[in-house]
């Protein structure tokens, strides 16, 4: 019962246009920092200590970043799961540097999409598979509500879109579909849980940052390309930027990876995910380089 509901309303609410959708995408954002104390202090806290907000910003840029995040996830629900390729076909923009990766799919390249948390990657993985000529995996955090799982794991399935929880075995179907001639799609800023990560420096301040997308890069033949993907007023607009990493240390990997997010980050620093707590340090996490 409570999936037919969720899927009811959920069919019924994808029938507005984008701009009710961001409306109430945003009223979300607001009211989710209204009644959720660690939004309320962890939004702020990130903004001022990267130095994107001062205090006399940071009042508003918390607001407009709460309600960006509201939009965000209104958006996955009832644009990138609906599955309507007609609309997001309308609602989305690439440019050369898409066609430019397409391409390299269709010399039988082996690529790999790294979707940072700014904008709405949920919508750009749904374009870029109906456009392009590939069988790709994503890495994605399953849910706890059994019901959610399910209709989140419908909306983001497609015929050439698998994907695999962030466990073991799901990290190895990727590394196996990658050694295949697969695609694959992964959050690389997440941070670490154990002492798999690395410390690298993000505006400034220490992430423990997951290594699994430093791995990748560093296995033969293959085509590492950041995807940013931007809410417009008309829709989405996505570019790929190539990311060649200066040599094969998995530190430095990382680093360079993460300059090169901050950098998309400043251009629209309110569609990053500022409610993560990505600054935190993990209780089983190596020690920092200068300690």
């Amino acid at each position: 019962m409570k999936k037919i509901i969720i899927n009811s309303l959920l069919w019924l609410l994808s029938r507005l246009p984008l701009s009710a959708i961001r409306w109430l995408g945003a009223n979300i954002g607001l009211i989710s920092l209204r009644f959720s104390n660690k939004s309320a202090k962890r939004l702020p806290h990130n903004l001022l200590i990267t130095g994107l907000a001062t205090p006399e910003t940071v009042e508003q840029m918390t607001r407009d970043t709460a309600k960006a995040l509201g939009m965000t996830l209104v958006e996955a629900a009832l644009i990138a799961w609906r599955k309507d390729r007609k609309l997001i076909d309308k609602l989305s923009s690439v440019d050369e540097s898409f066609y430019a990766v397409k391409r390299l799919l269709e010399a039988g390249q082996n690529v790999v999409f790294l979707t940072p948390h700014i904008g709405n990657f949920e919508v750009a993985v749904k374009y870029f598979a109906y456009h392009l000529p590939m069988d790709i995996q994503i890495l994605y955090k399953p849910s706890k509500d059994p019901v959610i799982e399910e209709i989140m794991l419908a909306g983001r399935t497609e015929t050439n879109i698998t994907p695999v929880p962030t466990t073991r075995k799901g990290v190895l179907s990727l590394i196996k579909h990658l050694k295949n001639g697969g695609c694959l799609g992964i959050l690389p800023d997440n941070v670490a849980s154990g002492g798999d990560g690395e410390w690298v420096k993000f505006f400034g301040q220490d992430v423990y940052a997951t290594s699994l997308a430093a791995k990748i890069c560093q296995m033969p033949n293959t085509h590492a390309v950041i995807v940013q993907s931007l809410r417009t007023k008309t829709g989405f607009s996505s570019k790929c930027i190539p990311f060649k990493p200066s040599n094969n240390e998995t530190h430095d990997i990382m680093q360079e990876l993460y300059s090169a997010i901050e950098s998309l980050v400043r251009e629209a620093p309110e569609q990053y995910y500022w409610s993560y707590d990505r600054f935190r340090h993990p209780e089983k996490a190596k020690p920092k380089p200068d300690a």
